[in-house]
């Protein structure tokens, strides 16, 4: 299932209802809202943030696959920005010592399976896997 949505922050809310949807249809567990929900609110405002010169919607699809829940958020007209490769936190250093950026990132790859990225032509996709440990994504 997928859906394109304006890019604009104030869409999450629409985009949330959409996965929502999809966790009812395909009975999915409501322990997999929060990360689901975290990694795409994170990667969808990343996008509206970082490529406002693109004018086009950004697409989000979910699927089940043997792995888990699979979601695919694709940015169209955008320059590439790869975040399985942004440079780690170090959440052990006082906040007085760390460089501002990057935490949202960090914490979503640790809140999922798997992140995978590429970028073709001016899109940019990036798709991860969410699953309950040690479990099907079906409740």
């Amino acid at each position: 299932m997928q859906r394109r949505f304006h890019r604009r922050f104030d869409v999450l809310d629409d985009v949330f209802a959409f996965i929502d949807s999809f966790f009812v249809e395909h009975s999915i567990s409501d322990e997999l809202r929060f990360p689901v929900h975290f990694a795409v609110e994170e990667l969808f405002t990343n996008m509206v943030k970082y490529s406002p010169e693109s004018g086009e919607d950004i697409e989000v699809a979910l699927a089940i696959a043997p792995e888990g829940l699979k979601v695919c958020l694709t940015d169209f007209d955008v320059k590439p920005f790869d975040p399985t490769r942004a440079k780690a936190v170090d959440t052990d250093k006082p906040l007085e010592e760390r460089t501002p950026g990057g935490l949202g990132i960090h914490l979503t790859k640790k809140l999922v399976d798997s992140m995978e990225y590429e970028h073709s032509e001016g899109q940019s996709r990036i798709t991860f896997t969410a699953t309950m440990r040690g479990h099907d994504v079906r409740s």
